[in-house]
């Protein structure tokens, strides 16, 4: 029997609307239709008529102000401090991360039970593993359901 890794997408939408960050956090997204574009398509072509594009339009497009933090992602060392040895060695940034680490096995926590604010202890996640039956694995991610909603 063949072996296959199975693939599961946590990521989220980035939308106007996104919950998961706090409020100065938020993508900002403008929404340019077809019916409003074609101007900027005359930009690229000088002398291009409205009536020169099929029925008219333009392009759909969208323009966002987003900060590192929107959506789904991975911090990297680098955002949480400039340095990992108290100022000898500079923190990796994202880039820096060897891609492997990101394609490896993975084990949800979770806390969701557990109220906006809280600090999950060692105590908490080792009885969560115990709960659900798993022993950490070197280079396991481990991914944990909050429950926090921003809003």
């Amino acid at each position: 029997m063949a072996s296959f890794t199975r693939f599961i997408d946590l990521s989220i939408p980035i939308t106007n609307d996104v919950v998961s960050d706090p409020p100065v956090m938020r993508p900002q997204i403008t929404y340019m239709t077809h019916e409003n574009t074609w101007e900027q398509i005359a930009m690229f072509f000088p002398g291009l008529a409205r009536e020169d594009l099929p029925d008219g339009e333009g392009w759909a497009v969208e323009s966002l102000t987003l900060s590192t933090h929107n959506g789904t992602h991975m911090d990297a060392p680098w955002h949480f401090h400039s340095t990992t040895d108290s100022g000898a060695t500079p923190a990796p940034s994202i880039d820096e991360a060897p891609l492997d680490l990101f394609f490896r096995p993975g084990v949800k926590l979770d806390f969701s039970n557990k109220p906006h604010g809280h600090v999950i202890s060692a105590a908490e996640v080792e009885s969560e593993l115990q709960r659900i039956g798993y022993e950490l694995q070197l280079l396991d991610i481990v991914l944990v359901q909050s429950g926090a909603v921003y809003g």
